[in-house]
């Protein structure tokens, strides 16, 4: 049935033709965007992949300061790092064979007395920070800048809709025309757009990845009291990548309180940001998004869309 434009109708359109074409756009641009969301934090099959280190590890768990501190740990446990009176790193012995460019750049920096709260800042620490992030990206376990940019444009197209939704309410209203089915839709639209809006850091895969590790490690976790003495430093520093900086505390509590070193234990999947890392947990919002169908059944005779 065609519904012709009377002359107070908003904008020249009729309340119900534009609640039509209004509920036909947010589920296309929801089921889309969640589409695109699930298909971009995917990330690749673990099987078969070469594992994870502890600074890997660390960074995807809690970013750039765990994956420090994970490297701190395990540099105490090989014995050459140390610290002094005055709460500055010092040199213990010699580097082990097999570091990593962050454990060169932090033992470096324990050489010129830095203190453990300003290794982040270092410029040395910082160009091995971004080498392991960005060694992260290519395996497509963290997202770049440019990625989580792409998976933005969804929720910013929803967002644009509810503007649109929005002025078309208060011009309405305004004008007094009944519209509240086209309120009934923004609820469900807005609930969907903060939920599709928040974009993690890694994917679904190093999720997993770092479920399985903290399962494989459960012996490592501090309230389990391990006898760190016996484990070597891939061990300790592993602990202090999937469990926090407790692990130290746990490991060498002289040291840890000496250097000043921030005490946290990392807890579920991480930050808390993560929780909706892989998508899946977001994914509630394909049904907010089909909440739309609130406008479904008839406008009845008024101007349900404003």
């Amino acid at each position: 049935m065609t519904v012709l434009a009377a002359p107070g109708d908003t904008w020249g359109i009729p309340g119900p033709v534009f609640l039509r074409w209004y509920l036909l756009a947010a589920a296309v641009l929801v089921v889309g965007s969640l589409v695109h969301r699930l298909t971009a934090l995917a990330g690749p099959s673990t099987a078969g992949s070469a594992p994870l280190g502890p600074q890997q590890v660390a960074y995807l768990n809690g970013g750039d300061q765990l994956a420090v501190w994970t490297a701190l740990g395990g540099l105490r446990r090989s014995g050459v790092v140390g610290v002094g009176v005055d709460r500055r790193l010092t040199v213990a012995g010699s580097m082990p064979a097999g570091v990593t460019p962050l454990d060169q750049a932090i033992y470096n920096a324990a050489g010129r007395n830095l203190t453990a709260r300003e290794l982040r800042g270092d410029e040395w620490v910082a160009r091995a920070l971004e080498q392991l992030r960005d060694g992260l990206q290519q395996r497509g376990l963290a997202l770049s800048p440019a990625r989580r940019n792409a998976v933005r444009r969804g929720p910013m197209l929803i967002f644009a809709l509810l503007l649109l939704g929005g002025f078309r309410l208060v011009t309405g209203l305004s004008h007094g025309k009944p519209a509240g089915f086209l309120m009934l839709t923004l609820v469900p639209l807005f609930i969907a757009f903060l939920l599709l809006a928040r974009v993690p850091w890694r994917t679904r895969a190093a999720n997993r990845e770092l479920r399985e590790l903290r399962r494989r490690h459960t012996f490592l976790r501090p309230s389990a009291a391990p006898a760190y003495a016996t484990y070597g430093p891939s061990d300790a520093a592993m602990g202090v990548a999937l469990f926090g900086t407790a692990t130290i505390w746990a490991m060498d509590p002289g040291f840890a309180a000496q250097a000043e070193v921030q005490r946290q234990a990392m807890t579920g999947t991480g930050s808390s940001g993560s929780s909706c890392g892989g998508g899946s947990s977001c994914s509630s919002g394909s049904s907010c998004g089909g909440g739309s169908s609130c406008g479904g059944g008839g406008c009845g005779g008024g101007g349900c869309g404003g």
